[in-house]
């Protein structure tokens, strides 16, 4: 009887024991990966946009994983998902992992040889679309075996979490573990389609014209602010946040819009010369910068040395094509 006991007790204790093993088995990085984004994003949909994949797959990962787990992570609604208390409590150890993963790679890629494979850039859509797109096929001529993401997107990319390894932004970071180099500094001017130029000849009050500016999510743009303050709101006939519109519209002859002097060039519009009267009235026209940032321990990474070097030589010669 007594041996019997023993056993049974060896059992309960194997027992208890298994599902400890289990739990290491069925949680990895892919399954926090999902949690993560999850939690950030509050919606299948944005959780998808964040991992690459559609929202079908991330429902599937997320029911695999409370299945596997044996408890409720996210309460889910029409309006999106919202974590449990169990799932806010695996954040920070989430958050913990994804930073060992990304130290990982930097010492994988630390030891890389050759300027080859896949470089994730991140940058405003206008500076995407006008400065680093028309520039990739000659980065490519120079190193064949890069392959480049562009991410052309108005929000931050953060780059101690690897969503982007390189990213051109309009102000300097100041925390994490970064490196900036000021590529550009400009002034801004005001620019129009050649035809309205020529009709106006010289702006001499801000109402003659009709104007285009940065759409409600980007009110608080340097040049947004100064339109708003010096342009009667009723000529501001189009607002958008799409940098690509702006230009299309003001090629048009729809009116005219505020850009970095030396972007004149690229979109094929000129300066709208101000007369001496007005210049004293409005306030000065913002300057801006161009500022490349990357993580510290990727700088020597071939391939990101490669495309950063690239960028500065770019941006040091500046001077586009008609």
């Amino acid at each position: 009887m007594a041996a019997k006991t023993d056993r049974d007790r060896k059992h309960a204790s194997a027992g208890s024991r298994e599902p400890s093993a289990a739990l290491t088995r069925r949680l990895n990085w892919d399954d926090l990966e999902v949690l993560l984004a999850l939690a950030r994003a509050g919606t299948l949909t944005g959780a998808g946009q964040r991992l690459g994949v559609n929202t079908t797959t991330v429902g599937r990962r997320l029911d695999g994983l409370e299945a596997a787990l044996g408890v409720h992570l996210f309460d889910r609604s029409p309006s999106g998902v919202a974590a449990t208390e169990l799932a806010r409590g695996l954040v920070p150890i989430a958050e913990a992992m994804e930073r060992s993963v990304a130290d990982a790679l930097r010492l994988v890629e630390g030891r890389e040889t050759e300027a080859e494979g896949l470089v994730r850039v991140s940058a405003p859509p206008g500076i995407a679309n006008w400065f680093i797109a028309p520039a990739i096929a000659r980065l490519r001529a120079r190193h064949p075996k890069l392959i480049v993401e562009l991410d052309a997107a108005v929000g931050y990319a953060d780059l101690t979490r690897r969503e982007a390894d390189i990213a051109l932004r309009s102000v300097r970071p100041r925390a994490g573990d970064l490196i900036a180099l000021r590529l550009i500094e400009a002034e801004s001017t005001i620019a129009a389609a050649p035809e309205l130029i020529r009709k106006i000849q010289k702006l001499e009050d801000t109402s003659a014209i009709d104007w285009i500016n940065w759409g409600p999510d980007l009110a608080s743009l340097p040049d947004a602010r100064w339109i708003a303050d010096n342009v009667d709101p009723t000529r501001v006939v189009l607002r958008t946040s799409s940098m690509d519109a702006q230009i299309q519209a003001a090629r048009a002859g729809l009116g005219a819009i505020i850009v970095g002097r030396p972007f004149l060039d690229w979109i094929e519009l000129d300066e709208l010369p101000l007369g001496p009267k007005l210049t004293k009235r409005v306030s000065a026209l913002p300057t801006g910068s161009l500022w490349l940032v990357g993580h510290k321990a990727l700088r020597g990474v071939p391939r990101i040395r490669a495309v950063w070097d690239f960028l500065v030589e770019e941006a040091a010669g500046f001077k586009p094509p008609r």
